[in-house]
């Protein structure tokens, strides 16, 4: 039964990487000149591994105006949950509880980490992995060589064309409902 869900999931998210800049979501609320949608799991290795490298980038976009907010779709997940996460690793951004996957579902999200980079008007301009550090499940390099959002905020940020709009995250699944 479980093999059959995996299989699913993985065959919707092959059939649907499409380019994230074409669909247009509504305006988000930041003021800002960009806004970095997280997705992660506490209990996922490959987000914990990354939780340094994302705080380093919250600290310094969030300097240049970028908003930043953190969605934790599961249903084990709570406000405490998400509290204590947050906590454990320093992080000031805020964090959501996402327990009906609205927010995954809407930007189609699959992966946790993966990162939704919006510019001013509300459009998704990248959407997938934060770097190449991981480049399979449970398989890293010794560091990034690509630096995915980094370099689409950069791009966002100075008006410039982005070189690479979709990735494909590696991490933990989000275990989406069937209806």
């Amino acid at each position: 039964m479980w093999r059959k869900i995996i299989v699913l999931i993985l065959l919707a998210n092959l059939f649907s990487f499409t380019q994230a800049e074409s669909e247009p979501v509504p305006k988000h609320s930041s003021a800002g000149p960009a806004k970095v949608i997280l997705f992660l799991d506490p209990e996922c290795p490959v987000t914990n591994a990354y939780m340094k490298e994302i705080k380093s980038i919250y600290t310094d976009y969030s300097a240049k105006g970028v908003s930043f907010e953190a969605y934790f779709p599961m249903e084990t997940v709570g406000n405490e949950d998400i509290k204590d996460f947050l906590k454990k690793y320093n992080a000031t951004f805020p964090g959501f509880a996402d327990p009906e996957q609205r927010k995954a579902t809407h930007y189609k999200a699959t992966v946790m980490p993966e990162v939704v980079l919006l510019d001013a008007s509300g459009l998704v301009v990248y959407q997938g992995a934060i770097d190449n550090w991981f480049y399979a499940l449970g398989k890293s390099r010794p560091k990034a060589t690509e630096r995915y959002l980094r370099n689409a905020l950069e791009a966002t940020l100075n008006g410039n064309p982005l070189m690479q709009s979709k990735t494909q995250a590696i991490g933990c699944l989000i275990n989406m409902k069937l209806d």
